[in-house]
């Protein structure tokens, strides 16, 4: 354990054997491990920049507690100038994982003057890059109900706000982001794509308690403090939208008619915080999110209003105990929650379509190091209450009510070891068991306890050879389950899908990924590079199957296609993160195809969001102390749609002719944006930062959906059709203000 000279632990101390390559960091409670040890005794070197290094000797015979107590410096300087790298991709064990730090985050040009999470996510190889309107997050040909999100031990069902365009992460807050393309270990694996950890903030790091950023469309204010001795931390943090103020805003001079957000009004707010307390061995943290998205339009000419509300809402209570420097407790009980609901209102009647999701969970984890071992056990226990339909139409007439409710407990214990053979070779291992049940079915299309338990083996595994300090070759296996699907209802931007849970009709979801990367960091240019190639296929995929001749069914999960999909692709990952100029490039190549029975003649076909390539380019410059650039530039393969390759008159009417499922290709989307910081001198505020930024340089017209218009030849049956293209985004500069004080 680290400590400084009033006992408070030191979290990013530096341990490294002093003959070798191996090393480690200390976590927030001063704790570190040291695997691999071949030796009877070793020489380590403890440094951090805050305190003077030491260099001690450790005998693994005596087998006792080691306790390093650091220095603080004392230093009377006009400038000091700290620089540090870290070779992630080379020194994981995992292949397929990233690492985001909130420096990262914040250095990428913010959509109207506003940094975000997810997007900075986006600009990663294997995650697809950012659409007009489209709020899905992709990974190697996942859907976006195949991700695993995590914001402080809560599970988020949708990360995102204002239809996909900002996450629901505050980035003033962020700490980090660990990102794993399905190869995630298997404690934190929950869905068959990806794993996306996102931590806040656990301590104080520095002076300031109050920090913002105030942009076109958002403020955003965060609060930090700590206790005096250091045993207490609370962070929150408050975002909010304000393009509905511009509709009032705008009433004194435009007409109800021509004020656009006076008749389309939209809103979203978040709140998140963490309360933590240190005390010895124990640590205690609670942990919460609410969010909320809220969208109206109306439409006076024909007698139309719409609405449209979702969001998160969450919880987390974690407890860490320290029996001893190699064993150590993480117990967690947490509830999460979504809703959607959507609701429209005609001249002859109105419908309503609601969602709702909870879950209440409990974890427990126990990690210990047994010499090259570092052995990880545990049980996770989940009950789920899910309505995947609500649904409410209402004529002049008469009406008609629908509801389904799911409850089912999912079970998961899991064991997982890490093993260093020497320092080259590292092996994990990890075995879990999902046992799942569905108790009870409700609704007004009968019940059904009928469901029986589903049992299945989840198993994840790696193997890391470093030949080198400088490049490794990893290799990983992953056969993973998810007890939850998501299925689409419709092609519109609105969170209209469907959350639903597994049954005996549509059984647990389940995939194989096969994953082989080479890594190498560059010492002399300060370069990392990776290259990946990956493959996947996934059972037991879901397609909403549109009831159109009102066949009468008896339990909701019976409107629903199955199917499987595969992937394979590559992935190419460049770096650059010291001096004045940096760069990250990151390259997909990829395929995604998908098989339903009863759709497209039970052929294979491609899945909606196959995209061929994906690029991804980001630099930053570093001009002086108040002046730096970023750029982005991003260019991806146009998604799949279906259209139709012809019309034709059949008694009257004008039908269309289809050559298949997702039959073409969209055209491919690009854009460039720039932004500049400006950092201002300021007695007041210990940071002040002035942001401009462009986004779309040069006003890319990108797709976001495609229609035909007919025109004419009713009477003499001729048509003229034109194809016409709807984007959202054009270009739009923007400058936002972020402080600290």
């Amino acid at each position: 354990m680290i400590t400084d000279e009033k006992n408070s632990p030191v979290p990013m101390a530096h341990i490294a054997l002093y003959d070798s390559f191996k090393g480690a960091v200390s976590d927030a409670n001063g704790m570190f491990e040291l695997c691999g040890l071949v030796h009877d005794s070793v020489q380590i070197v403890v440094g951090h920049t805050s305190f003077y290094p030491q260099t001690i000797w450790v005998f693994k015979s005596k087998n006792e507690e080691l306790n390093v107590k650091l220095q603080l410096k004392v230093l009377n300087t006009k400038e000091i100038e700290v620089v540090a790298h870290q070779k992630s991709i080379v020194s994981s064990y995992i292949p397929g994982k990233l690492n985001l730090s909130n420096k990262d985050i914040l250095s990428i040009p913010g959509f109207m003057g506003s940094p975000d999470v997810l997007r900075s996510l986006q600009l990663l190889p294997g995650m697809q890059s950012v659409s007009e309107g489209n709020s899905g997050i992709y990974v190697r040909g996942g859907s976006p109900g195949q991700n695993y999100v995590l914001f402080d031990d809560i599970e988020l069902m949708n990360p995102t706000h204002l239809m996909g365009i900002y996450s629901v992460f505050n980035p003033l807050l962020t700490d980090r982001v660990e990102f794993f393309k399905g190869n995630a270990p298997v404690h934190q694996s929950s869905r068959l794509a990806s794993s996306i950890l996102v931590s806040t903030q656990n301590r104080k790091t520095e002076e300031s308690n109050w920090a913002g950023n105030i942009g076109n469309i958002i403020t955003n204010l965060t609060y930090t403090g700590a206790s005096s001795d250091n045993k207490w931390f609370f962070s929150t943090g408050f975002r909010r939208s304000y393009l509905d103020v511009l509709g009032y805003m705008a009433q004194p001079f435009l007409s109800d008619e021509d004020n656009y957000f006076k008749s389309n009004q939209y809103n979203f707010y978040d709140w998140n915080g963490k309360l933590n307390y240190s005390i010895g061995n124990s640590n205690l943290s609670l942990s919460w999110y609410l969010g909320n998205d809220h969208f109206f339009m109306t439409n006076e000419k024909h007698r139309v209003e719409s609405f449209s509300d979702w969001g998160n809402q969450g919880v987390a209570l974690v407890w860490k105990y320290l029996f001893k420097p190699n064993l150590s407790m993480n117990n967690t009980v947490s509830y999460s929650g979504y809703q959607s609901d959507f609701g429209a209102e005609l001249e002859d009647g109105n419908m309503r379509f609601k969602t709702d999701y909870q879950q209440l969970q409990l974890k427990n984890s126990f990690v210990c190091t047994v010499g090259n071992s570092i052995w990880r056990w545990g049980m996770d226990a989940s009950i789920y209450n899910v309505t995947p339909q609500n649904l409410e139409i209402a004529y002049v007439e008469n009406s008609d009510y629908r509801l389904n409710e799911y409850t089912s407990l999912a079970v998961k214990p899991f064991l997982s070891n890490q093993y260093a053979l020497n320092d080259q070779w590292t092996i994990y291992g990890g075995l879990a068991l999902m046992y799942y049940k569905v108790q009870n079915v409700s609704g007004t299309s009968g019940q059904n306890t009928n469901d029986k338990a589903q049992i299945k083996p989840n198993v994840v595994s790696s193997v890391s050879y470093h030949p080198s300090h400088s490049s490794s070759v990893k290799a990983s296996y992953a056969f993973n389950t998810q007890n939850i699907h998501l299925a689409s209802i419709a092609s519109i931007p609105l969170p209209s899908d469907i959350w639903m849970p597994s049954t005996t009709n549509l059984p647990l979801e389940f995939g194989h990924q096969f994953t082989l990367g080479y890594f190498k960091f560059l010492e002399k240019y300060n370069i990392q590079w990776g290259v990946e190639a990956y493959a996947k296929w996934m059972k037991n995929q879901l397609l909403l199957k549109l009831n159109v001749n009102n066949v009468e069914v008896e339990q909701f999960d019976e409107n629903f296609y199955r199917g499987e999909a595969m992937a394979w692709g590559s992935e190419f990952y460049l770096n650059k993160q010291k001096g004045q100029f940096n760069f990250t490039v990151g390259y997909t190549l990829g395929w995604t195809k998908q098989r339903f029975d009863g759709i497209n003649d039970g052929e294979w076909h491609d899945a909606k969001y196959d995209r061929r390539h994906d690029v991804n380019l980001q630099m930053t410059y570093q001009h002086n102390k108040k002046i730096d650039f970023g750029a982005v530039f991003i260019y991806a393969s146009g998604n799949k749609a279906t259209l139709p390759t012809g019309r034709y008159w059949i008694m009257g009417s004008i039908a269309n002719d289809y050559a298949g499922v997702n039959n073409y290709r969209m055209p491919s989307y690009h854009r460039l944006d720039l932004s500049m910081n400006y950092h201002l001198e300021s007695k007041v505020f210990n940071e002040s930062v002035l942001s401009f930024s462009i986004i779309n340089l040069y006003n890319r017209s990108n797709a976001y959906y495609i229609y035909y218009a007919i025109e004419g030849g009713e009477k003499d049956y001729e048509m003229s059709i034109k194809a016409k293209q709807v984007s959202l985004f054009p270009i739009m500069p923007s400058v936002s203000w972020r402080f600290k004080f």
